[in-house]
């Protein structure tokens, strides 16, 4: 279970800037419109201060398809690109 005050979640993530996995867990809770990619993070975890750095952040459009069913897109989708953190700061 993740503890965290309000202040505690960023506001928003800057691209070029590194963030521990609880920061981008905390800001992937408080903003259901993200997704996240990362090549070898499986679990974000809430708990981590393992770093990493967002490398770009686009919007996108996401179209699925599901159960014989396309499921066409309403809204856009922020998607950030994290990599593993080579900088060590924030």
């Amino acid at each position: 279970m993740v503890v965290y005050k309000f202040n505690d979640i960023p506001n928003e993530l800057l691209v070029d800037h590194s963030y521990s996995l609880r920061q981008i867990r905390l800001f992937l809770m408080a903003n259901k419109d993200c997704t996240f990619l990362h090549k070898d993070i499986k679990y974000l975890d809430g708990e981590s201060q393992q770093r990493v750095t967002v490398t770009s952040k686009d919007e996108y459009y996401i179209h699925q398809h599901s159960d014989r069913s396309y499921l066409y897109p309403n809204e856009k989708k922020v998607i950030y690109h994290l990599s593993d953190d080579s900088k060590g700061y924030e």
